[in-house]
């Protein structure tokens, strides 16, 4: 299989209704919120169709999980009979929505993986444990509904799951995942599989000028680095793997600037801003030697008024060393000098 760069115009589903004909929905990229559409406006859209038959095509290594499960009850309630063909690959998230089918075939050379599912979160410990408490919840959810299609019991789905289980079409058939093995399908794209533990080997590209990188390698980089809100400008600029690790690499080393320079609250903005670390440091030095705030040594009105006596008379004492003496005139309000 040819792995072809990503489109960045190009929408992570489609969903087809046309009258008199079956609607179609195809989930054919990374699941979530991509290229400006949402999981929210596909359920959405879903729950507005009339029509008595869904067919839900897939070829797809997952992506956010929540919004995976959003798509997997707005089929499994709706109206609709559900269709599910698998395609190219149904891993992850993507294997749960094709839970939903009514009916389930699957392409000869597609395949179908389950795993724990995972995430990333920043905080304390507090919030590290309600981050497992989480994942250990959605893990027996995501079983059950699994276990909903087949005979396995769920301590054998846990099993299954924790040891990232990939899956052909016929050993699929065999655990009960899917209904019937379809005959082969010639896939449109491949996709980047480094992110799991487990995957499959794959027959490498042919060599390119450029290599898009998929996006589900970009976003398991950037959650993984603390800045997933960068994975899909990465996405979108076709970036390739190297370069996006050595952009969070960079951006690593701005923080550390500017928490050294004391002014951290900067980083997200040279960030977001795209600047290199070698700007930032020299916009870093010229912000600290420059002096913004001059220092105003003029007096206000009310100061002008005072009268301020010295601690030490200095021309007194200067006098009195030359041999003068002071004798003042208090009603000219002067005073004389006398050797």
């Amino acid at each position: 299989m040819n792995k072809k760069p990503l489109n960045k115009n190009r929408a992570w589903y489609t969903l087809k209704d046309q009258a008199g004909q079956p609607a179609e929905l195809l989930i054919y990229d990374v699941i979530g919120d991509w290229a400006g559409v949402s999981a929210r406006q596909l359920v959405s859209t879903l729950k507005d169709i009339d029509a008595d038959e869904i067919t839900v095509r897939i070829n797809s290594p997952g992506g956010s999980v929540f919004d995976g499960v959003a798509i997997y009850n707005a089929l499994r309630y709706h109206k609709a009979h559900i269709h599910v063909r698998i395609e190219g690959l149904a891993a992850s998230i993507a294997s749960v929505i094709a839970m939903a089918g009514d009916s389930i075939h699957m392409a000869e050379n597609a395949l179908l993986m389950i795993h724990n599912p995972f995430g990333w979160v920043g905080g304390d410990a507090g919030e590290l444990r309600k981050m497992a408490d989480m994942l250990d919840k959605t893990t027996e959810v995501i079983a059950q509904t699994y276990c909903s299609r087949c005979e396995l019991d769920l301590e054998a789905m846990f099993k299954l799951m924790n040891d990232e289980t990939w899956f052909t079409a016929t050993e699929a058939e065999g655990h009960g995942l899917i209904d019937k093995v379809d005959s082969p399908v010639k896939m449109a794209a491949s996709f980047d599989l480094s992110s799991f533990m487990h995957p499959p080997h794959q027959p490498d590209p042919e060599p390119k000028e450029e290599k898009g990188l998929q996006a589900l390698a970009v976003m398991t980089l950037c959650n993984q680095a603390g800045y997933p809100e960068m994975a899909e400008q990465f996405v979108r600029q076709q970036q390739g793997l190297e370069d996006v690790k050595a952009r969070l690499a960079e951006c690593e080393a701005i923080k550390s600037l500017c928490t050294a320079a004391h002014c951290p609250d900067r980083a997200s903005q040279y960030i977001r801003s795209g600047k290199s670390k070698e700007q930032v440091r020299t916009e870093l030095f010229d912000l600290l030697v420059q002096d913004d705030d001059g220092i105003d040594n003029s007096l206000t009105p009310h100061q002008q008024e005072q009268t301020f006596k010295p601690l030490i008379d200095t021309q007194s004492v200067y006098r009195k060393r030359n041999g003068q003496t002071d004798i003042h005139h208090p009603e000219l309000g002067i005073n004389f000098l006398v050797r």
